[in-house]
């Protein structure tokens, strides 16, 4: 395993920029206990090298600490990524932090905001929005909203979102927006009869790149909980057919249980050309 692993490593340092990959990665109960175990941490490092800017949920970090253990892993060598989060959102036991890993080569982040908590009591976890900008693109200047929603408000949340987006393009006049993370949007959390009812699934307006029938979870249940949504502006320079997961447990040749010590979920990922 450890050679394989090694291979994965050393191909994620070939990494081209002739398009630029983005990924959304749910980490499950990323916190201290996890960010201690060495064969656990290797394997997201490869994970994380792969792409050019990779949010990640379920960070369990009250102080900063695993945030800055994962930063210090990731950046030996050649590499050098910088992050931005959010604060510690969530009720409860369920705090977490939206974090966002770029390549520092490829990315700049000019500008972010936290959704308004005034506005935010249909979430759980408010979206925090970054805007980024890269010379490597056919869109230059896009936003990213993040967003974690919780299985039993699965349906509220992913409602709500629209008005996230439109708040995004009146700040910055700028619709080239993607909606990515773990939407829980499979199994009866959102089922098929209230899709109409979610603005986000108007399929004039977006375009959903991770398809129903995709499956997002390790364990293989079926469901496609974890995915990416772009307005018709940003679509315009995406490579949909780039779009899908990247199941690190047989790329790393991992056992299940193996796998599903890094995580429950696979990433998800698309190339904007």
């Amino acid at each position: 395993m450890r050679l394989l692993c090694a291979l994965g490593l050393f191909l994620a340092l070939l990494h081209v920029t002739s398009c630029l990959l983005i990924g959304a990665f749910n980490i499950q109960c990323f916190g201290t206990s996890k960010s201690k175990k060495t064969d656990v941490m290797a394997t997201i490092k490869e994970i994380v090298l792969r792409y050019d800017i990779i949010l990640i949920q379920e960070v369990r970090d009250k102080d900063g600490t695993v945030i800055q253990s994962l930063m210090d892993l990731v950046n030996q060598g050649s590499h050098q990524f910088r992050n931005i989060s959010s604060g510690y959102l969530g009720p409860g036991s369920h705090k977490e932090r939206y974090l966002f890993l770029y390549r520092d080569q490829t990315m700049t982040v000019t500008d972010s905001f936290q959704y308004d908590e005034g506005k935010a009591g249909d979430f759980n976890r408010p979206p925090y929005i970054v805007k980024f900008s890269s010379t490597q693109t056919a869109v230059t200047d896009f936003v990213l909203i993040p967003i974690h929603t919780s299985p039993s408000t699965a349906v509220e949340e992913l409602k709500a979102l629209v008005d996230v987006v439109k708040e995004a393009k009146r700040k910055w006049q700028n619709n080239n927006i993607m909606v990515l993370g773990d939407f829980n949007a499979g199994s009866n959390y959102v089922p098929m009869s209230k899709r109409p009812t979610i603005p986000l699934f108007n399929t004039n307006v977006f375009h959903w790149l991770i398809a129903n029938n995709v499956d997002t979870t390790v364990s293989r249940t079926g469901n496609a909980y974890d995915r990416i949504v772009v307005t018709d502006d940003m679509y315009k320079g995406m490579n949909p057919h780039s779009a899908g997961i990247f199941d690190f447990k047989n790329q790393y040749a991992l056992t299940l249980d193996e796998a599903k010590a890094v995580s429950d979920h696979f990433p998800v990922e698309v190339q904007i050309s």
